[in-house]
């Protein structure tokens, strides 16, 4: 809330105009005035990489479908021997995988939950599961990380189809890779022309991945203030025509653990601006006394920002947000 109009004013209005009375050999005095001006913040959501957005209380994180295939070959080792035969399909066990990443510059997420969902496409003329098979797919934080969730697609998979089941993802939390690993158990008998260039081809697209917090390089992430209205206008040119010099003082709060700098903008002006990763600090910045008059008692003044983050990987929660308290120190002459 901005409390420009304050009680000081008036004062020095007075001050100002008993100046009449003082002989014009008396010295001219000098008067400091501090007064809160108003608050800004800079949100969470300004540190995020693209793939990553604040969805209430969690953050939405995005990751693109990744697929993987693998060949009737690789999978069943001795149906090499019977290519391009019609024939009873031997039993076999095989396996592949396929991985996916967190977005850019996402290292690490808190999941709350997710779900992900699981397209298998049978490029065989014959269905590997008939007759009592299966086909799991085990999700996992990363190869041999630990397991996220599974599901067993044990029905049939229909030759040259297409079926698709789900994983849902509790609690865990993740490093920057889902990893997938796929295995078929066939009991065989399927009798078919074997062709061993067919593939079982898997895709994992994550319809639901939401987390309590992620962890995010912001080296070099361009931010921006929340841009406020000063209300200044009514501030008297009596009082802004005596101003000698002063400064806005920053007052900074930061759960980040980032620096940031950048330029600070108060109406026409504009001034460099370096916050430090420390969890509270102070900025002064300094302006003359014609810098000030072209936003006191001006209307439509606004206060900005916008700056550069560094300071490598941090973790962030929803809701977080740096403030910056403003207050305007400046000297008036009397006399």
């Amino acid at each position: 809330m901005n409390r420009f109009r304050t009680v000081p004013i008036a004062l020095a209005g007075a001050l100002l105009l008993g100046a009449c009375d003082i002989p014009t050999e008396a010295p001219i005095l000098e008067q400091r005035w501090v007064i809160p001006v108003e608050k800004t913040t800079l949100g969470v959501d300004e540190l995020l990489p693209d793939g990553v957005t604040v969805v209430g209380s969690n953050f939405s994180v995005s990751v693109d479908p990744f697929t993987n295939n693998e060949t009737l070959n690789i999978l069943c080792a001795s149906c090499g021997a019977l290519n391009g035969l019609s024939t009873p399909v031997p039993a076999f066990n095989g396996s592949f995988s396929l991985s996916g990443g967190l977005p850019a510059d996402v290292s690490a997420t808190v999941i709350s939950s997710g779900a992900i969902s699981i397209q298998i496409q049978n490029g065989f003329s014959f269905d590997p599961i008939a007759g009592g098979g299966s086909l799991t797919v085990t999700l996992r934080d990363g190869p041999g990380g630990a397991q996220l969730g599974q599901t067993v697609f044990s029905g049939s998979l229909p030759a040259n189809g297409t079926t698709t089941q789900s994983i849902a993802i509790s609690s865990a939390t993740i490093g920057a890779t889902l990893f997938a690993s796929i295995d078929v158990t066939s009991p065989g008998g399927q009798v078919a022309t074997m062709d061993i260039s067919e593939r079982l081809t898997a895709t994992a697209t994550t319809t639901s991945l939401l987390g309590s917090s992620v962890t995010v390089n912001v080296a070099s992430q361009a931010v921006d203030l929340d841009p406020v209205d000063l209300d200044v206008e009514d501030i008297d040119a009596d009082l802004t025509n005596h101003i000698i010099s002063g400064s806005v003082i920053l007052d900074v709060v930061n759960p980040f653990g980032v620096s940031i700098s950048g330029t600070i903008n108060i109406g026409p002006t504009a001034k460099s601006l370096a916050i430090s990763a420390n969890g509270t600090s102070q900025v002064t910045i300094s302006y003359t006394g014609e810098e000030l008059r072209s936003f006191l008692g001006q209307a439509n003044v606004q206060f900005s920002g916008s700056g550069t983050a560094s300071g490598g990987s941090v973790t962030v929660s929803p809701g977080q947000e740096m403030s910056i308290e403003a207050t305007l120190d400046f000297t008036i002459s009397i006399g």
